[in-house]
């Protein structure tokens, strides 16, 4: 059987009572209640709403016609609540303000929809006539100097927005960035690490160098004292020379191997790190010819006199010569005991 017989029972509610003794004549009792949960009787015998009495406002019960003097007027009423705490408002055409208070049914927690504005709105403070209710429902205004970001530029899939705001496209190479730096060890994944030519640079006495590379070839005969650029310290440099001129040793401009000047020729090479600011030492330098930079003992002399060419005395370890090649030595030369020096056939060790 559908329906109720008598009134709707409430989901949740809340019973209050109060007995009044009426004067002669008496037709208004304050009370209250919610409208169409209200029960009145008057000496005991319940009276019909609308036809006996009047009870629209919630605060005030009318008799139709007066009572008579010590009539006991009872009133029991129920008063929905949400167990949430406190009365929920569903259907607000405002915001709530100070006076939606515990008077009214509200406690900390309970719920306002704005349904005219589209707002929800939470009571944080029901304290009467001073109820605070804070809105639930976020706006760009809530977001204060955020909502003021307008971005330049286009954002999609291939850019993201760097914090001054501007949509940047999203890159794989490091050109865009000048300083780039590794948190960890560089893992290749297999692949090479290459050195990357730059373009030519004119010999001079202060020799150019520019920072589109790490790798030159050197042009012209022009002698040089000193490399005239700075990568930072720790740069590494290839020179690849295409003719001949002289790199001239310098005790902290250029650093040369055994402090000699080196007389380059086509096809030379030579590796030089910036071992402190503008300051060059020369790591390895090849020769086109294969020869070696320096012999065992070059010739030398009074200042810049090379004439005469110097060699010890004694063989104290074994020694074979080179196949294909000859010796010479100034002597008197010992060789120790037990020492041996092996002359190859078709190998010539004189002795002078």
């Amino acid at each position: 059987m559908a329906g109720y017989i008598g009134r709707i029972p409430l989901s949740e509610a809340i019973q209050s009572r109060a007995k009044y003794t009426a004067t002669g004549g008496q037709t208004s009792f304050s009370f209250s209640y919610q409208p169409g949960y209200l029960d009145v009787y008057l000496d005991g015998v319940k009276i019909e709403d609308t036809t006996d009495y009047t009870a629209t406002n919630g605060t005030t019960i009318v008799l139709t016609s007066g009572a008579i003097e010590n009539q006991v007027l009872e009133a029991i009423g129920l008063k929905t609540f949400s167990l949430v705490n406190g009365k929920i408002n569903y259907a607000g055409t405002a915001a709530p303000g100070a006076g939606d208070d515990n008077a009214d049914g509200y406690r900390v927690g309970s719920l306002w929809i704005d349904t005219t504005n589209d707002e929800a709105y939470r009571c944080v403070d029901d304290s009467t006539g001073a109820a605070v209710w804070i809105g639930t429902t976020l706006e760009t205004s809530d977001l204060g100097s955020l909502a003021l970001v307008t971005p330049t530029g286009t954002g999609s899939t291939s850019t993201f927005l760097r914090g001054d705001n501007a949509w940047v496209a999203v890159t794989t190479d490091l050109v865009g960035d000048t300083s780039p730096q590794l948190g960890g060890d560089l893992d290749c994944n297999g692949a090479q690490i290459q050195w990357s030519q730059g373009a030519d640079v004119a010999s001079a006495t202060a020799l150019a160098v520019l920072t589109d590379g790490n790798y030159f070839d050197v042009t012209g005969t022009t002698t040089i004292t000193s490399i005239n650029t700075t990568g930072g310290v720790g740069t590494l440099i290839k020179l690849h020379f295409d003719g001949a001129l002289t790199l001239t040793h310098h005790a902290t401009d250029l650093i040369l191997p055994s402090g000699a000047n080196i007389t380059t020729a086509a096809g030379d090479e030579a590796e030089f790190i910036e071992y402190a600011a503008g300051d060059y030492r020369c790591t390895n330098y090849s020769k086109a010819s294969g020869e070696a930079v320096i012999g065992g003992a070059g010739a030398t002399g009074g200042g810049t006199d090379e004439v005469f060419y110097e060699n010890g005395q004694t063989v104290t370890t074994n020694y074979e010569l080179s196949a294909g090649k000859n010796a010479m030595c100034a002597g008197p030369i010992t060789i120790n005991s037990s020492v041996a020096v092996t002359v190859p056939s078709g190998a010539t060790w004189v002795i002078v």
